[in-house]
């Protein structure tokens, strides 16, 4: 029976920084910004630097870098039941308090921190994912494409049913729409940049419930996306990157091309039936990501280009530390109890403090590894996993490597 730690993949913890990077550009607007005054599709600020970094913002990032962490949430449990199995311990014991521990996390943090908290959906989905553990490859990949169809397949399906189900349903003029996203974030605005902690966590509740809800259209997406993972490690895509280099550079290919162009349709088309921007949401968003999966692995080995991209492995082995940083953060920045800008910072700024933010998180993550093994917030993750100490004295050697 082997006992040795499976040897980290550079190449994952690079990718799971980068994505926690876009994620972040994306999650900052959420802090500073009513959830119904985004819902509305309200633009607060003028400036056309403001609009065009907005716009590209929507083509590039939106939605593509959470389905990223969602993929490698798949690929981590497939290495997570291998390491598992080779150490003759209970992959499902293992797993099922991992994700527990995830939930509570997750809910701590949804109502004391940030309402648009994605790790209660990931454990939530993450129980899902344990059934398909066992299935061969071509069965996880027959799932992830269903799954990641079946939202725009079903509204295709009603529009053509019913044809006036696939048109556009407008409950507000515009100009009504306008006047209720100023009226929430002049709200938000007084309890999350003015109000008291009662109030703050009262509102927070509301939201949270609210971004759970909205959440539930994008299940299958997600479980998608984890058994793209899972069928990317079973067939050992990016273990292997120069053996399946023809078949990621086709999917590349495929993925940026019509991914870019649905997302191109959705962002600057307007008046397009409910089918075809759920075509556009659900099918262009999943092909960019896994674009964007291709070309970062591609580069990956390219030794100038692993130079530069290794720098974001360092927040990618403490992503779990560094994804509720960020919260503990923005909350300080954005919110009363904290230096209370909420709704005062232009977007082209609010991307500059992200980025800035990140940088800090890169070189903290690299000076704590240097140190000690793992995150603050993965050691308390570990200790709810295997009921002991999470850290066994060769993981030292493979962490900060």
């Amino acid at each position: 029976m082997a006992t040795n730690s499976q040897p980290r993949i550079q190449l994952i913890d690079s990718l799971r920084g980068f994505a926690l990077l876009g994620i972040f550009l994306v999650n900052i607007t959420f802090f500073t910004t009513s959830l119904q005054t985004i819902s509305f599709g309200v633009e607060l600020w003028s400036g056309w630097y403001n609009e065009v970094l907005m716009l590209l913002r929507g083509i590039v990032i939106d939605g593509k870098f959470i389905l990223i962490f969602s993929f490698l949430f798949g690929y981590g449990m497939v290495l997570l039941r291998e390491s598992s199995q080779a150490k003759g311990r209970s992959f499902n014991r293992l797993y099922a308090r991992r994700l527990t521990a995830l939930l509570l996390i997750g809910l701590i943090h949804g109502i004391l921190i940030w309402y648009g908290d994605v790790l209660t959906h990931y454990a939530l989905m993450g129980f899902l994912l344990m059934l398909f553990q066992r299935c061969k490859p071509r069965t996880l990949l027959i799932w992830s494409v269903s799954l990641l169809l079946i939202v725009p397949v079903l509204l295709t399906g009603a529009s053509l049913l019913n044809p006036a189900s696939g048109q556009v349903f407008e409950p507000f003029s515009p100009a009504d729409a306008h006047q209720m996203g100023i009226y929430f974030q002049e709200r938000d605005a007084a309890i999350y940049g003015e109000g008291s902690m009662a109030q703050i966590i009262a509102q927070r509740l509301n939201d949270y419930i609210g971004s759970i809800l909205n959440m539930v259209v994008f299940y299958p997406q997600v479980l998608g996306m984890f058994l793209m993972g899972a069928y990317f490690c079973k067939r050992r895509i990016l273990h292997e990157v120069s053996k399946h280099r023809q078949g990621i550079i086709r999917l590349t290919l495929l993925g940026g091309i019509a991914g870019l162009a649905l997302q191109l349709v959705m962002t600057l088309a307007d008046g397009l039936p409910s089918w075809v921007e759920a075509a556009a949401l659900f099918v262009g968003a999943p092909l960019l990501t896994l674009a964007y999966i291709g070309v970062f692995a591609l580069l990956y080995q390219n030794k100038s280009w692993q130079k530069v991209l290794h720098v974001f492995s360092y927040p990618g082995k403490m992503a779990f530390t560094n994804y509720l940083l960020q919260s503990i953060l923005c909350g300080l920045i954005f919110y009363s109890y904290g230096l209370g800008w909420y709704g005062t910072i232009e977007p082209v700024w609010q991307m500059l403090m992200a980025v800035v933010i990140f940088a800090v998180q890169v070189a903290f993550s690299r000076v704590w590894l240097k140190r000690l093994p793992i995150g603050p917030f993965e050691y308390v993750w570990r200790l709810f996993t295997y009921w002991g100490n999470p850290v066994k004295p060769r993981e030292r050697v493979h962490i900060s490597s």
